[in-house]
């Protein structure tokens, strides 16, 4: 009994330290996959944020065809650009404008029929909308079907860059016009009394119909994407790189939506690419379902446009270009009113020194000297004061009244050789030859 009871403990000891031995391997085995895990997530983590630091805008850096850098040092004082913008507003400090908004969603640019969103990794993406022709399938028979559905396989099979199919559903809201036109018809002319009722009857009863039932429709739209690297187009100005650059994706893009047309046309299913007005559209179109059907956005553009003061949101940056064009309008203006008016000198003292009337309407015909026309010495005082190319018509009235009465009383050789003046204004009149100046 005694030797059991021995041998019993001693297989119990044996049994508990082979216990501990396991558990003190597993712990070991917990701490080596714990140690590697942590070091496989540290790994992770320098990956994600060595690739997240590679990130960068397009590198609009001067170069030329070699792909080799050109140092451009230019003086950028006058660029709007480059001039602070305050932002916030003391008026609407919670102000949120449509390009905060597009700058949310990753737009940066909407020019050239095109939509320019941001990418992050050192290149350019554009987006153009291509509006898909609908056709009926149920006026067509099978075989006109079946022939639509594999011209369809072959375009969508040929596609290499992805591409992106959206609809839009539009309400037609009639009202306003069916009641203009339900006004005019009682005014038409040579029309009774029995025609403007019927016109009338036909009208109510379209305005019945369609607020019974509302009528949508619908549009598709066709989504192409192009992508422009930095070793594709070179410049030795970022200005003539952003035009490369918007060249280059516009004729890949009108590539794609050219031989897509090529194809879907002869399924009924022809694509027409939208322009910038298009691309807007169906944006306003798209936040404002109600309000864009019975205020097209081609009206607010026209309202906008003849409007004494604008009610659109304006940032500094663009309110600064504004001044410098109208500085830059006005000084050209300024300029070329200089540069005419010292044109019309030179040509005035050359026909002085040949002894023409240069003041007059017809000053070929005019072989007056300086000598024996007095009107010619008050034309020097004028001259003296080169201020304003323009004359008063007040002026001009007495300067032809003047002329008159030294003409009657000149010398006959002086009368004779303006007679073709004299043959060109009546007689009982005021010669109003000198106002043909004022066009």
């Amino acid at each position: 009994m005694l030797n059991s009871a021995a041998n019993f403990f001693e297989l119990k000891g044996v049994a508990v330290s082979f216990n501990i031995t396991f558990l003190e391997g597993c712990l070991k085995i917990l701490v080596v996959i714990s140690f590697i895990l942590a070091i496989t997530a540290i790994i992770v983590a320098v990956i994600i944020w060595h690739r997240h630091s590679q990130q960068q805008n397009f590198d609009l850096t001067p170069r030329d065809n070699s792909g080799d850098a050109i140092d451009v040092s230019e003086s950028g004082e006058d660029d709007p650009s480059s001039a602070p913008v305050y932002e916030g507003d003391f008026g609407f400090e919670d102000w949120q404008t449509w390009e905060d908004f597009l700058a949310e969603v990753g737009v940066l640019d909407i020019r050239n029929a095109m939509i320019e969103y941001e990418t992050g990794d050192n290149s350019r993406m554009f987006i153009m909308l291509a509006e898909m022709q609908q056709s009926n399938p149920s006026l067509k028979t099978d075989q006109e079907i079946q022939q639509d559905n594999a011209l369809q396989e072959v375009f969508y099979n040929g596609v290499h860059r992805p591409l992106k199919i959206s609809s839009q559903s539009q309400k037609i809201e009639m009202t306003d016009f069916l009641n203009s036109l339900k006004d005019h018809s009682q005014y038409l002319q040579n029309s009774n009394k029995e025609m403007k009722k019927i016109a009338r009857d036909v009208i109510d009863n379209t305005l019945n119909y369609q607020h019974q039932t509302d009528r949508f429709e619908n549009r598709c739209y066709l989504q192409f994407m192009a992508i422009i690297q930095p070793d594709e187009v070179y410049g030795d100005t970022p200005e003539v790189l952003e035009k490369q650059i918007h060249e280059k994706a516009l004729e890949k893009l009108l590539r794609q939506i050219a031989n897509a047309n090529g194809i879907l046309r002869r399924a009924d299913h022809a694509l027409n690419p939208l322009d910038t007005f298009g691309l807007l559209e169906v944006l306003y179109k798209t936040f404002n379902r109600e309000s864009s059907v019975k205020m097209r956005f081609e009206d607010i553009i026209r309202k906008q446009r003849f409007s004494l003061y604008t009610s659109a949101h304006q940032s500094d940056k663009l309110f600064k270009e504004v001044q410098q064009k109208i500085k830059i309008e006005a000084e050209l203006m300024n300029h070329a009113r200089d540069a005419m008016w010292l044109q019309q000198q030179a040509e005035n003292e050359k026909k002085l020194s040949k002894g023409q009337d240069y003041y007059s309407a017809d000053s070929k015909g005019t072989q007056a000297t300086v000598e024996d026309d007095d009107s010619i010495e008050d034309n020097d005082e004028f001259q003296e004061e080169p201020d304003s190319p323009f004359k008063v018509p007040e002026d001009i009235l007495s300067e032809t009244n003047t002329t008159n009465n030294d003409q009657e009383n000149a010398s006959p050789e002086a009368n004779s050789a303006s007679g073709e003046n004299e043959n060109a204004s009546p007689d009982d009149g005021i010669d109003i030859t000198g106002l043909d100046n004022l066009k």
